[in-house]
Formats: structure tokens, C-alpha cells, sequence
């Protein structure tokens, strides 16, 4: 991707995220969005189909991001590290995350709980995981560790993402007991 291409998507995404404090999604338009990003329509038009295509590209830029940030690490032996390194991203680029919560159209929790699923999809001791966190069946324990960070995330942007990176990290660490579970998986896996 060109210098250019990644600075017009840049002045695109910063022009959303300004006006979503001011407007609802539904209203805003594509000049409202060109206009404040001072590009030409046409420009918008080479990037995006149209506002939707727009927001959901968005949308999965940041998951794509994440979700690399998650997988790139070895969230298995540093746990922490990744988890902070997670909410780091978030907390950079805070203010567009809070605005999209906001925004019915991106129905923020289902795409945090997709997002956590397919994550936890990546590691082949998932299952393991979360089978001996919960004791129930792995459906079951599985839709709880979902709900669990997906109400952890959204509450902590819909309330303004006061706690830090590394708070966030030890919250959710204790919440989900992730450290002892995957502590107690490794040991098995042992022996």
C-alpha cells in the first residue's frame, strides 16, 4: 500500500471518528466525511464502495491488527506481555473504538465475542483450556470466557478506557484466571 493510499485512509478514519461525536452514523453522509477529511469525493469513492464499506473495513483493520498481536506473540508463555500489548492498541487509538461502540451499525459487542472466538480458535489448547477452567462441557464453558471479554472490553471503552493497559491486563487475567489455567494446561500437557 502506497504512502498516499495509507494517508488518505488515515484522514478518512480521523474524519469519521470526529464527526461520530457529533452525528449518528445513519446521518452522516459521504461529502460530511470528504469534507472534513478534505479529500475529493471521487477520492473516497477509489478506497470505499460506499460509508458501510467504509466502516467495515475500518472495523476489520483494527481486528486484523489485533488480532495479529495476539497471534505474533506467544500468548502461551507470556500471557501478560500480549494482553498489555493488546490493550495498548486499543488505548492508542481509543478514541475510534469508543465512537464505534457507539455506533449500532458495527454492533461492537458481536464483533468483540467474534473476534475473541476466533482467536481462541487459533491455539490448539483452547479446548483443554477451557474445559478445566470451567468443569463443563467446552460449548458451555466456551460461551462464558466469550461473554466474559466481551464485557470486560466494552465496559471498559464505554467508560472511557480510564484503567491502564496493564490494570486492564490484570483484570481480565484474574477474571478469566487465565495465567493459573494455562499454568495448570502446560503441566499437564507434560506429562
Amino acid at each position: 500500500m502506497s504512502k498516499r493510499h495509507t494517508e488518505t485512509k488515515t484522514y478518512i478514519k480521523e474524519a469519521l471518528t470526529h464527526l461520530l461525536h457529533e452525528k449518528s452514523f445513519e446521518d452522516l453522509t459521504i461529502s460530511d466525511i470528504t469534507r472534513k477529511a478534505g479529500i475529493n469525493r471521487s477520492t473516497f469513492y477509489l478506497h470505499y464502495k460506499d460509508k458501510y464499506d467504509m466502516m467495515a473495513q475500518l472495523k476489520q483493520d483494527n481486528l486484523d491488527s489485533l488480532y495479529h498481536i495476539l497471534t505474533q506473540g506467544n500468548i502461551e508463555k507470556d500471557t501478560h506481555t500480549t494482553l498489555v500489548d493488546t490493550f495498548a492498541y486499543i488505548k492508542n487509538d481509543f478514541d475510534f473504538f469508543q465512537v464505534i461502540a457507539k455506533t449500532a451499525y458495527v454492533n461492537f459487542s458481536k464483533s468483540i465475542k467474534d473476534f475473541a472466538y476466533d482467536v481462541i480458535l487459533s491455539f490448539p489448547q483452547a479446548q483443554d483450556i477451557i474445559i478445566n477452567h470451567y468443569g463443563v462441557p467446552y460449548h458451555y464453558g466456551l460461551q462464558v470466557y466469550l461473554a466474559s471479554i466481551e464485557s470486560l472490553i466494552s465496559y471498559w471503552v464505554a467508560t472511557g478506557g480510564k484503567e491502564s493497559p496493564e490494570e486492564m491486563t490484570d483484570i481480565i487475567s484474574k477474571v478469566l484466571k487465565i495465567d493459573e489455567t494455562i499454568s495448570h494446561n502446560n503441566q499437564q500437557t507434560q506429562k
